[in-house]
């Protein structure tokens, strides 16, 4: 039968306030011999204290809130098992948000989650967020008033950020392309204002630039990232001289083999491709596609790690993760 604080009390001849104190380690005029006695009786019991009291106790609610822009992208649903496989190590339970990428909804959300108590927020923010402007977005943030972590979204403010390393992952996309003798190379990336969609355009910029090729705003796509902007975009790149694609998410790529599909030709026999995310479904696909691979369990883990740091200090972690590209069948050297 589980021991209770209030049978402790009575075995130490002490009150049960006084166990209380001693267990969750208050400051209190009590004897280190009380102590000591109180906790060896605790341990030799094997007591193990009611999580929901010692929140309490604590003011803590051991819950971090997870707030996504959409759970159905894999990339997010992969993010989420990492974070909450590493809060559950941690002791933590995870409350994930889906914003369904709309920021009044996403901000109401955030809002509810303070309210109700949470201890900290991981915050992927949405698209439509960043499509508002800069300051809108560093307006929301500063409006944040328990730790949080922005996480894969680069921020210019003095804000606990993990982040992958989009710049890179855009240049090594793009020099690919190119040391197959590509030159014509398009890109589909995300919408004006997200950090990420700015950061991979530049990679491709960087990388044509380095090999004296020139920056063509014709073969220069947005879209959001998902299915339905890469099945509009790759109707637009059809009419231009591109003969290799670079996708800045693996879920835009999927959407233009879809319009191929339904007019039943076959993508990868028209051009070169890469796209970013690097999901389990790039094996499956014939030819297997290159991606720009992002670890998804080491975000999670870090995102996790500056959190636990931010409730505990004042300190400030910016973090930076690399990147790797997968090369596989996708990309052919260019006749």
């Amino acid at each position: 039968m589980k021991l209770t604080m209030r049978e402790i009390a009575k075995m130490a001849g002490v009150s049960v306030t006084t166990v209380s104190l001693v267990l969750n380690d208050k400051e209190a005029r009590i004897s280190q011999k009380q102590r000591t006695k109180i906790k060896e009786i605790a341990r030799k019991n094997n007591y193990v204290p009611n999580s929901s009291a010692v929140s309490l106790a604590k003011n803590e609610s051991n819950t971090i809130g997870v707030v996504v822009p959409n759970i159905s992208n894999p990339f997010y649903s992969s993010l989420i098992k990492a974070i909450s496989n590493e809060l559950s190590k941690r002791g933590y339970y995870s409350l994930i948000i889906n914003s369904n990428d709309n920021h009044e909804n996403e901000a109401k959300q955030v809002a509810k989650l303070v309210s109700r108590g949470v201890d900290g927020i991981l915050l992927v923010p949405s698209n439509d967020l960043y499509a508002q402007g800069t300051d809108k977005v560093n307006t929301f943030l500063n409006s944040i008033d328990i730790p949080f972590v922005l996480v894969n979204a680069d921020s210019d403010l003095d804000i606990n950020q993990v982040n992958l390393d989009s710049f890179e992952g855009g240049y090594l996309a793009t020099q690919l392309l190119i040391d197959n003798g590509h030159t014509d190379i398009a890109i589909v990336t995300g919408n004006k204002g997200f950090v990420n969609a700015e950061t991979r355009l530049l990679g491709y910029q960087k990388a044509l630039a380095d090999n004296g090729l020139t920056i063509d705003p014709n073969l220069v796509f947005r879209a959001p990232y998902d299915l339905n902007g890469g099945y509009e975009r790759i109707q637009q790149i059809q009419q231009t001289p591109a003969t290799a694609i670079f996708f800045c998410s693996d879920l835009m790529l999927y959407g233009a083999v879809k319009q191929f599909n339904e007019s039943k030709r076959n993508l990868f026999d028209h051009y070169s491709i890469i796209g970013y995310d690097d999901t389990f479904i790039n094996e499956i696909f014939n030819p297997t596609i290159t991606s720009v691979k992002q670890n998804v369990s080491q975000l999670g883990s870090e995102a996790v790690r500056v959190l636990y740091t931010a409730l505990s200090s004042k300190l400030t972690i910016n973090v930076k993760l690399d990147v790797t590209l997968n090369v596989r069948d996708s990309v052919k050297a260019l006749d």
